[in-house]
């Protein structure tokens, strides 16, 4: 059984039927562009990740990176997610392409989203839409390298939690938008959102 099934399974007698949606995947495939056209289409509340970390540090990523290192940043990512899942009303959350790497995110994930939709796209598009970002601290040096470790730590870990898998390159955002509503049915009704 994997991990989808067995935490489905236990949440099957949850009252409360689950209704966020969460975008992942690696920096640069449009996880924050397309969750916020996504919530702004449905009506919905927008939150990510990273952004409520820097908002609760009042630093940015790269300086809690430089400040308090990595592990600290998982830690605080964790807890942002566990806030983040905590609301009761439909949202949508574009969770930072790390995250999966903690083993309670993926659960977590997995139990309290209707749908995990996976944005991939290759990565010379990913480096291509990341080169100049001064607020990835994960990509100095060798964007190219550092992108293709990432995918080969995570990709598998991606595939273990995603409902949905859509390639970005080629889209623009409301093309992703589109596909993310069709691909995954979503309407009011289907989100428990009344029109």
């Amino acid at each position: 059984m994997s991990l989808v099934q067995q935490v489905t399974a236990s949440s099957q007698n949850q009252d409360q039927a689950n209704s966020l949606i969460v975008l992942i995947g690696l920096m640069g495939s449009g996880k924050t562009s397309v969750g916020r056209a996504l919530a702004k289409k449905l009506g919905l509340k927008f939150f990510d990740s990273d952004e409520l970390i820097e908002k609760s540090l009042k630093l940015s990523v790269r300086e809690i990176f430089a400040q308090k290192g990595e592990p600290e940043f998982r830690r605080l990512e964790s807890i942002a997610l566990t806030e983040a899942c905590s609301f009761a009303e439909p949202m949508v959350l574009a969770v930072a392409g790390g995250a999966v790497l903690q083993a309670e995110n993926r659960t977590l994930l997995i139990s309290r989203a209707k749908f995990v939709v996976w944005l991939d796209a290759p990565t010379s598009t990913l480096v291509g839409r990341t080169g100049r970002a001064k607020h990835r601290p994960l990509l100095d040096g060798d964007p190219v390298g550092a992108l293709n470790q990432m995918r080969v730590d995570r990709e598998d870990l991606y595939r273990q939690i995603a409902t949905h898998q859509i390639a970005t390159q080629s889209l623009s955002v409301n093309q992703v938008v589109e596909r993310v509503i069709d691909d995954c049915d979503l309407t009011a009704r289907e989100l428990s959102i009344e029109s």
